[in-house]
């Protein structure tokens, strides 16, 4: 069983509550045990925790695998590129970070780091941060210094029928995304990036299916967990899209609550979880 993530943005109580309630008992016993964690991006900026956050990760390699993509938050900072809405704290928090802190992200021959999608050929699993579209087919020739806003880690899912770009990234349709998993055999998309769930499925016809999804609520620790269960027709493809992990990346502030999402294989499903305080 996989443990699903993304968009902790530094935030150490919201990590911590993920890893408590996937590892604690009541959850074993109905879920069981994940062996590897998928980590799909921004793990860095807005909170005031990143060095916890990233001690915490390190940790967990010694035990678990980890798959991690880089997210946009990432990038921006690993890159000295400014992105707002951290708040003075939090930016102080980051310049102290130091070579060895930063070091979960490996640095790559081309002095960039980390991958920006992760392909799990067993499993057909396609994971980025953002979005899986190739960045040299979509990026024009005149974009200069805006072409890294085309990164896999900018892309956004877009509900209108049209492609777009503007300074949050490029926006792209669920059509195309579905076409670039064929290329390389994937059937499930699992992506992050936009802080809210949902889930599309390819049957034929792309639907939306989130918001039919049976919502069920449950007594886990000393939480409450709401849940929502896909279960994966092999013949089909997916895209979900997990909520924000830690709740100190929500953009303006105010109350948000932690977000994950488990795969099992026999049967496969992905399932989505709220963590909900009592």
């Amino acid at each position: 069983m996989d443990l699903v993530f993304s968009d902790i943005h530094a935030d150490i109580d919201g990590l911590e509550s993920i890893l408590d309630m996937a590892s604690s008992s009541d959850f074993i016993k109905k879920y069981g045990n994940y062996s590897r964690i998928i980590n799909l991006g921004d793990v860095l900026e807005r909170g005031i925790h990143p060095k916890q956050v990233l001690d915490k990760l390190q940790s967990l390699e010694k035990n678990y695998p980890i798959v991690s993509v880089l997210g946009n938050h990432d990038e921006a900072f690993l890159h000295n590129k400014l992105i707002g809405a951290s708040s003075i704290e939090s930016m102080d928090a980051h310049a102290k970070l130091s070579k060895e802190d930063i070091a979960f992200f490996k640095q790559n021959n081309d002095e960039t780091f980390g991958q920006q999608f992760f392909i799990d050929k067993k499993n057909k699993l396609l994971c980025v941060h953002g979005g899986p579209l190739d960045p040299k087919k979509i990026t024009p020739k005149n974009a200069n210094d805006e072409s890294w806003l085309y990164h896999r880690s900018w892309q956004r899912l877009t509900p209108e029928d049209f492609e777009f770009f503007n300074y949050s990234g490029y926006h792209y349709k669920a059509s195309s995304a579905f076409d670039e998993a064929k290329n390389s055999q994937s059937h499930i998309i699992l992506c992050g990036h936009q802080h809210e769930e949902t889930a599309l499925i390819q049957d034929g016809e792309i639907r939306e299916i989130y918001h039919s999804l049976k919502v069920t609520q449950e007594k886990t620790s000393n939480h409450i967990l709401e849940k929502r269960e896909i279960e994966i027709n092999p013949s089909h493809n997916y895209i979900i899209r997990l909520g924000l992990g830690g709740p100190a990346g929500k953009y303006g502030g105010g109350h948000a609550d932690p977000h994950f999402g488990i795969i099992q294989y026999d049967p496969k499903k992905v399932i989505l979880f709220t963590v909900k305080s009592i």
